[in-house]
């Protein structure tokens, strides 16, 4: 491997600390050389606290400096596309959150620039790199749940509706969905080696979003319009005849506190459920099989060490130093963006929608 420390940026300050304690975490393999975000008072807070000599309110200006070779990018949905596309013009390795675009289209033009680019592109699925999602992924190669024929995946909150842009549909491109179930999406595909989508049925609802401080459950910072949906459910057709089942909300009566997200696949041999309360790092598996006729319930011991997307980070430098592809690719992101988009399709036109 090699020993020179990767120079890296890092485009706002939001989810972007995040990254910053993902390549803070990597010590002398990672220099964190470079931060931009147009919110002057945050890049100056977070460029003191991870002493980051270089400051941008510019994306472009940072892209063409020549002082990083990476950059991870964390700016709204709608500004994934401009801005990968600036960076890997530049000729920047590329780390972007989630989701990969705001929409289909855009989500199009990163894969292309990617496919062309002599540098590596990612994308932070983060919750993939659980450690407990890790147990299954491999608990799934030894083929100990058979054949996998029914899955049901969701998160749920009962009072988590973002402020800002999140709840704007130019901005955001969708409410929890995208939010959200982009993770459980991802996860459930990525466990299942991305399985062609074939067809989608599902409904949207802004329940609680429009209604702003009228209710609890709407609580949030009073910017803008909401013309998102707060809560989704979808029903997905895999290939190999199994069915996916995805629910997600911002807003609901429900228990006190709730921000839990969960995943099951049901096999012929066993089944194995996900369930994480409240960002919850242990205690999340259980494993059901048999064994001699006789019905066994497990709970496997998994811990992670450190936070998924400090897991997510470390892949992506170990690509850029090993010279090897990332797991979690623009085209697997695409395949994400077409779920999300034919929901929001099935939900307006009130059919199921097939994925071609």
């Amino acid at each position: 491997m090699n020993h020179v420390p990767i120079r890296v940026g890092v485009v706002g300050g939001g989810v972007g600390h995040l990254h910053l304690h993902g390549y803070q975490a990597l010590g002398k393999e990672v220099e964190i050389v470079a931060l931009c975000d147009i919110n002057e008072e945050r890049l100056t807070e977070l460029g003191n606290q991870f002493s980051i000599p270089l400051r941008y309110t510019d994306a472009e200006a940072l892209f063409t400096s020549g002082e990083v070779q990476a950059v991870s990018i964390c700016v709204p949905n709608n500004l994934h596309a401009p801005t990968a596309l600036a960076a890997l013009e530049a000729g920047l390795h590329v780390l972007c959150e989630k989701p990969l675009a705001e929409n289909v289209a855009s989500a199009q033009k990163i894969v292309e620039a990617a496919a062309k680019a002599t540098t590596k592109f990612m994308i932070c699925f983060n919750r993939r790199y659980r450690r407990d999602v890790w147990w299954i992924k491999q608990l799934l190669a030894k083929n100990r749940l058979g054949k996998i024929y029914q899955i049901k995946a969701g998160w749920l909150r009962e009072t988590g509706i973002p402020g800002g842009w999140f709840s704007n549909k130019d901005m955001a491109g969708g409410g929890p969905l995208i939010d959200l179930g982009v993770h459980m999406l991802d996860s459930v595909m990525w466990l299942l080696d991305y399985p062609p989508p074939l067809t989608v049925s599902a409904s949207v609802q802004a329940n609680f979003g429009p209604c702003h401080a009228k209710t609890w459950l709407s609580r949030r910072p009073p910017q803008g319009a909401f013309n998102v949906e707060d809560s989704a459910i979808a029903f997905i057709r895999l290939a190999d005849k199994m069915t996916f089942t995805l629910e997600t909300s911002w807003a609901s009566h429900a228990r006190p506190g709730l921000d839990d997200f969960f995943i099951t696949l049901m096999g012929t041999e066993g089944a194995v459920e996900l369930y994480v309360a409240n960002y919850a790092s242990e205690n999340t598996l259980t494993w059901y099989f048999e064994e001699v006729g006789v019905p066994v319930l497990t709970r496997p011991a998994v811990k992670g060490a450190r936070s998924d997307h400090d897991y997510a980070v470390a892949e992506f430098i170990k690509c850029i130093k090993e010279d090897t592809p990332p797991t979690a690719t623009a085209e697997q992101g695409l395949v994400i963006m077409k779920i999300i988009e034919a929901v929001y399709q099935s939900a307006e036109q009130g059919r199921e929608v097939p994925l071609t």
